[in-house]
């Protein structure tokens, strides 16, 4: 469904963004309260599962730091992937760095 495949795109982009493997990023999602594996994640952003569970989108929205629905529209920033170094604001999206 286009839909959770925008949210598995996004979800991917954070991770890439934040230089996050598959397995920090299921470890994090999986200390969150849903627990996934690397291959579930390698398989939905590779396309091979198509939807993503409500309670894995609400859980790596907590890992980045985001609402949850963060996730269903817009992209993360392309220059600072939604976490500018703390201190800092991003001149492209206007996202502060936490303090």
């Amino acid at each position: 469904m286009k839909i959770s495949a925008d949210i598995i795109a996004r979800i991917r982009a954070y991770r890439v963004g934040r230089r996050m493997s598959a397995q920090q990023l299921a470890d994090a999602i999986t200390a969150a309260g849903f627990p996934i594996t690397r291959g579930v994640i390698a398989n939905q952003e590779n396309g091979r599962v198509e939807t993503i569970p409500v309670d894995q989108v609400v859980a790596a929205a907590q890992v980045f730091g985001l609402h949850a629905v963060e996730l269903f529209h817009g992209d993360p920033c392309a220059a600072c992937a939604g976490l500018p170094p703390e201190g800092f604001t991003c001149n492209t999206c206007g996202t502060g760095g936490t303090e």
